[in-house]
């Protein structure tokens, strides 16, 4: 939480945000799933812009606490003029749908957020963070509360994972009384404030923790999640519950004011790649070891079972058939098993046949259906709802198949839907796709049937798949197929742009071949680099020779000759620029169907290379995949570009 001293301006910086080294040379960014030490403005200018996914800032609050290499106490403008630097810059580095949350306390958290919104941020939720083992006053009240900022860059677009079930609470409807109306999924933190469950009486007349202010507790000196070396750490379920809404698995999240190295401990426990800046050289020192001894998939440490949190009632109704009834049934066996444990034997006789004035432990709580297991938590009950949803449409097909089939993808939301599952198409298949990942689908996830796939040749059509994802990653900043699949806007407009350059085909088949080249990008892009010297002179040859226009002789011309092409829409042949590198069976057919169906405005040049210099389907492969990765086609994917990944 300690980094530099306010400054009026980066140092080493210029007006755009990037540094300059000793020899007048721009300086290679930060490497990710590191912490550097140093200034966090110089470190933020060396970033790439829009490259983080989520920003996490728990700065110094300006209040005298006492850092190893920070003084904290600065003038109030000296202040936030300094952080109005390092917002500055994450405004610059965080992507259009990426997240800045911000942690500060009462003395500036309002100057902040309107700074921030100066800046260019717009605030999603000023969230009040209750904890307990707050500070203590004698002079006013106690302090127990600090505030949470979630800014976005763009409000209509971002991402904000609602339909998580990690991120999701149940209701006291559903939770306490059972309530058929409540929503089986549970629903959203609210951002709103609230009591300490000690001082609650009256259900009906205080709130509840899992309906209110984030209620998690301070990190206090005497527990087991502390870390000895910082004074100011964050628990790890707050930073949990931030980091699965507002960042997907694979994202990168940045902490400025790295600390005790608990925000990137999190991320990477929760599969996220990191990226810490802090300024004292202990700091980073110690957090690092703490990252070093976390793995992905580790669990996080403190209470996060809302089940345990909430209040009991002597009034609430536990009605059959809801299934948080189920939940708070088996959590009722648990604590009377808990309470019947710590009473004294009866009459100083044991229990269960055991000695005299010895205690039996209590047998485990059975589960709803009586099994014998743990009672389902709401994160299960969901992920079962999604799985039932799934069996029901995808008619024994793969994952995969049901999100390429627009009529099975109907299926599954109406089973979502009637479910009473929360969020939409997009949160559903994002959440089958981790369900897949984790090996939790099973069954007919894994039943493949060759009747369920396209029937029509992909040479016919698999290009225009390519052709729509390029657009599609030109549009969304290189979005993921997987996300293209599940957000069903994304898809529609890749479906468009599928049928227009190559007509006559379902929606489905361009899907599959997408998938298909993903599936292959692999074994391509190692026969790209195997060949690489062998095709290099007929690469230099495509990618600088003088193209044709494209006529209909020039296509007949080439009738039933494989080979690879390149073409462009420009008005002189000459040009450097680009459209699409392909290769074909039938060169003919193929740049035929390219006059038929332009995928570009304009008059079409082509060059191209038959496979009588390409003696194998290999060389072929390698020809066109490193003449895409030298052009770069406004309309291909490039499997060769650095750290691409589709």
């Amino acid at each position: 939480m300690s980094n530099a001293t306010p400054l009026d301006a980066a140092p080493g910086a210029d007006a755009s945000g990037s540094p300059d080294s000793a020899n007048g040379e721009p300086q290679a960014p930060p490497a990710i799933d590191t912490i550097h030490q140093g200034d966090c403005v110089e470190l933020l200018a060396q970033l790439p812009a829009e490259s983080i996914d989520l920003a996490f800032a728990d700065p110094p609050y300006n209040i005298g606490f006492k850092y190893d290499e920070y003084q904290d106490n600065h003038a109030d403008e000296d202040y936030l003029r300094w952080c109005e630097s390092w917002i500055e810059q994450l405004h610059r580095v965080v992507k259009p749908t990426g997240a800045f949350w911000l942690a500060i306390g009462d003395e500036y958290a309002a100057e902040l957020k309107v700074a921030a919104k100066r800046i260019g941020f717009t605030a999603r939720n000023w969230i009040v963070w209750y904890y307990t083992f707050g500070q203590n006053c004698t002079r006013k009240f106690n302090r127990s509360h600090a505030h949470l900022f979630h800014f976005v860059k763009d409000e209509e677009r971002h991402t904000f994972n609602a339909a998580d079930p990690a991120v999701r609470v149940p209701s006291a409807r559903a939770l306490v009384y059972g309530d058929r109306r409540a929503n089986p999924t549970g629903r959203l933190p609210d951002d709103t404030w609230i009591l300490r469950p000690q001082d609650l009486r009256e259900e009906e007349a205080a709130f509840h923790p899992q309906d209110n202010t984030w209620y998690f507790s301070r990190v206090a000196g005497t527990f087991k999640e502390r870390q000895g070396f910082h004074g100011c750490q964050m628990p790890e379920q707050l930073l949990g519950r931030i980091v699965r809404a507002s960042s997907n698995e694979g994202d990168t999240v940045l902490d400025p004011f790295a600390g005790s190295g608990t925000t990137l401990a999190v991320a990477k426990k929760l599969g996220r790649h990191w990226l810490g800046f802090e300024l004292s050289t202990d700091y980073v020192k110690y957090a690092t070891q703490r990252i070093e001894g976390v793995t992905t998939g580790d669990g996080l440490h403190g209470p996060a079972d809302p089940v345990r949190s909430a209040p009991t009632t002597a009034k609430g109704r536990r009605l059959k058939g809801h299934p948080m009834a189920e939940v708070a049934k088996a959590e009722g066996r648990r604590r009377k098993a808990e309470s019947d444990a710590s009473l004294p034997p009866p009459s100083g006789e044991g229990r269960g046949g055991g000695e005299a004035g010895t205690r039996v432990p209590p047998s485990p709580s059975p589960s709803p259906k009586g099994g014998g297991g743990p009672a389902r938590s709401l994160r299960d009950l969901t992920e079962q709802t999604l799985i039932d949803a799934f069996h029901a449409a995808s008619e024994g097909a793969s994952l995969d198949w049901l999100l390429c089939r627009p009529d099975l993808q109907a299926k599954f939301a109406a089973a979502c839907e009637q479910a009473g599952l929360l969020g939409g198409a997009y949160e559903w298949n994002r959440l089958l796709l981790k369900l897949r990942k984790s090996g939790k689908l099973g069954g007919a996830e894994e039943k493949k049937q060759a009747a369920k796939t396209p029937v029509n040749d992909p040479e016919a059509y698999a290009f225009a798949a390519e052709i729509a994802w390029a657009r599609a990653r030109a549009k969304h900043r290189d979005v993921s197929l997987d996300d293209l699949l599940c957000d069903p806007d994304k898809l529609a407009a890749f479906d468009k742009a599928a049928a227009k350059a190559a007509p006559g085909f379902e929606p489905h088949e361009h899907r599959w071949a997408a998938l298909r080249l993903r599936k292959a990008a692999k074994k391509l892009k190692a026969e790209a680099v195997q060949y690489e010297f062998v095709v290099a002179k007929l690469v230099n040859q495509l990618a600088t020779g003088r193209r044709k226009k494209l006529t209909l002789r020039a296509a007949q011309s080439l009738r039933e000759q494989p080979g690879v092409y390149v073409i462009a829409g420009a008005a002189k042949p000459d040009t450097g620029e680009s459209g699409y590198v392909g290769e074909a069976a039938d060169l003919g057919e193929r740049l035929a169907s390219h006059l038929v169906a332009p995928p570009l405005r304009g008059d079409l040049w082509y060059a191209s290379a038959t496979d009588e210099s390409l003696p194998s389907d290999a060389y072929r492969h390698a020809l066109r995949w490193n003449l895409a990765h030298r052009l770069q086609p406004t309309l291909s994917i490039d499997l060769l570009a650095d750290g691409a990944t589709f």
